[in-house]
């Protein structure tokens, strides 16, 4: 179709046409183009009003637009991926900013744990550097009536950590899988042949009518132990209220608590009540589930090996082998020691104290069971933050395939990883995991966006420690954010020239955006734009840059233009166009990235220096 400035009186097919049918035949054509449009808007709004039929976005034009919707990205609509600096160059303690969010956060701690509701807190803030913030508030043995000897607490000292104990276990199998010793999909019978669920069909009914399951039995996985989307319940076997609701035994929360079930005790029980749900239908925690993946790690291990008796036996045996040792974890286990200097560094509640040493067997360990300090955690966050360094257990690749949902909880933003709670705190994606026992809580918490880490160990009776994490991240993530902004616009925005080409690059909202890109005499954005199906003379729109997760390198983000600006489309415009197949000079034309303090765009064969 022809530009602009053509007047349509100059079209070929029309310059020797007498005047009145030459107008008839241009009010035709214009009419035809407006039915084009109205086509086109018409299916876009079709896309809109049914999000189901994904594939048909690839039928659009890669770069067909409307007046006035260019290739901006909402971030409303589709945030796009982080460039993520501070993964390979994170912030240090003495920044301005960050001083700032640690005396907000302390200000705020400070003035919670003077509640009675909690004995003590120990917190950590971590980077790929280490520990930025650091604090503990309260005593470390309030069930110590003399308080003019009272420890604080510090990094040292050691928590129960609950159910971040299934984050371990998680974590092992990780190992053990990198291996070769197993895979995620292995169903849980390959390394206990004891194990084994009723039908999916089998439901309650049929099980209190005293009827069995028939049937082919229902196949369980090591990912949906992991992700608790077996379908097995919390607790087996379970505890008996007998005259519900009459009974009296809820009053005495400790009671609640089934302690050294054994492994013939947990296969019985699984093998014999129904299901609640059919495996992936949704998740429902379940210690149990966890307590049969730390046995199946163990099973796996010893099958692998030719000579099964020299292996780790138990759960917490094979967590020091593969964890503890490695990162030299020196305050992780899951039986107190008999040192006594170990046994002094135990941070004890002023109720619920006879937890501090109750061990939960070899069976609930893998769910539960397990000890440790601040400064142990902090250790491991680091390794997940930074991988690549050196000490890391888990290479880059795990550790990002980890930190992805396998449930979300639909409208709401909550999510269900292996084993991670995810939802969002100040804006940003937070993968956490909880843990509570009587006079112990805690939570252990990953911000892939800023690669900056939490973890909250507390005691006392206040167990709610995801709104403690909330609060802290109210008083960081915006202040990181900033941060991070600073250091975008230090490294990519501004004008980048060589001779009369040029590039603009600007941010808005913490989002890079190309906004203009000229190339020998070419506007590269309005070329891309026009391309095939330019229908207005404009010139190009600015494109959002996502990041590649290689540092300096990103992709112009075109999308459809079409489709961009419609509620609800989000990222799938943006996605199904990015690595559109088209290439120059051995480079894809949405390619771009800085090496050295220069920018590139290798398919138009030129780089650009910053103008000072």
């Amino acid at each position: 179709m022809g530009r602009a400035e053509t007047s349509l009186s100059d079209l070929p097919e029309t310059a020797n046409l007498p005047d009145r049918r030459r107008k008839l035949v241009l009010v035709s054509r214009a009419l035809g183009y407006i039915s084009c449009l109205a086509l086109f808007y018409s299916f876009a709004i079709a896309l809109k009003r049914s999000p189901s039929s994904f594939s048909a976005l690839e039928v659009l034009p890669f770069s067909f637009g409307l007046h006035g919707q260019g290739f901006w990205t909402r971030d409303e609509v589709c945030k796009p991926p982080s460039a993520n600096i501070f993964a390979t160059s994170p912030p240090r303690s003495n920044n301005g900013l960050f001083a700032k969010a640690s005396k907000a956060i302390d200000q705020y701690l400070a003035k919670r744990t003077a509640k009675s509701d909690i004995d003590s807190l120990a917190i950590a803030v971590v980077t790929p550097g280490g520990i930025v913030f650091e604090r503990g508030y309260g005593v470390l043995k309030a069930n110590e009536s003399n308080v003019e000897d009272q420890k604080p607490v510090d990094s040292n000292s050691i928590y129960r950590l609950a159910s971040i104990s299934k984050m371990f276990t998680a974590l092992e199998t990780l190992i053990l899988r990198e291996r070769g010793v197993l895979q995620w999909d292995d169903p849980v019978d390959k390394f206990l042949p004891d194990f084994s669920t009723p039908s999916e069909s089998f439901g309650w009914s049929s099980f209190l009518d005293g009827l069995e399951s028939k049937g082919e039995r229902t196949r369980t996985t090591l990912r949906q132990l992991a992700s608790h989307l077996s379908g097995i319940g919390r607790d087996y076997p379970p505890s008996d209220l007998e005259d519900w609701p009459h009974t009296k035994f809820l009053k005495d929360q400790n009671q609640a608590f089934v302690i050294g079930r054994d492994y013939k005790e947990v296969m019985e029980a699984v093998s014999k009540y129904p299901l609640v749900n059919a495996p992936y239908t949704y998740s429902i925690y379940s210690n149990t589930g966890f307590d049969l993946l730390g046995l199946a790690n163990v099973a796996a291990n010893r099958l692998a090996s030719s000579n099964p008796s020299a292996e780790p036996q138990t759960h917490k045996e094979l967590l020091k082998r593969d964890v503890f040792d490695p990162l030299q974890l020196n305050s992780s286990f899951f039986r107190v020691p008999d040192e006594e200097e170990v046994k002094a560094n135990i941070a004890v509640p002023s109720q619920n104290s006879e937890w501090a040493d109750i061990p939960l067997g070899d069976t609930d360990d893998a769910a539960g069971g397990q000890y440790s300090s601040l400064r142990d955690l902090a250790t491991l966050m680091k390794t997940f933050l930074s991988p690549t360094a050196r000490g890391g257990i888990l290479p880059a690749h795990v550790v990002r395939e980890w930190l992805h949902p396998l449930y979300t909880w639909n409208p709401s933003s909550q999510q269900v990883g292996a084993p991670w709670e995810i939802f969002s705190v100040a804006g940003s994606t937070v993968y956490t995991k909880g843990g509570n026992l009587p006079g112990y809580h805690s939570v252990f918490a990953i911000v892939p966006e800023y690669s900056v880490g939490v973890v909250i160990l507390v005691t006392g009776t206040y167990a709610d420690t995801d709104t403690l994490l909330k609060e802290v991240g109210k008083r960081l993530l915006p202040r990181l954010e900033k941060l991070h902004q600073v250091e975008l616009r230090r490294r990519y925005v501004g004008t980048w020239t060589n001779g009369n080409d040029i590039a603009e690059i600007d941010l808005k909202k913490g989002v890079l955006y190309l906004k203009k890109l000229n190339v020998g005499g070419v506007d590269v954005l309005k070329a891309v734009e026009d391309m095939d199906y330019g229908l207005v003379e404009r010139s190009g729109s600015p494109v959002a840059l996502w990041a590649t997760g290689r540092v300096g390198e990103f992709r112009l983000a075109f999308g459809r233009p079409a489709l961009n600006k419609l509620p609800d489309i989000a990222c799938f415009p943006y996605w199904l166009s990015l690595d559109n197949g088209l290439n120059s000079r051995g480079a894809p034309i949405d390619l771009l990235f800085w090496k050295s303090g220069v920018l590139t765009y290798p398919s138009g064969g030129v780089s650009f220096g910053r103008k000072r």
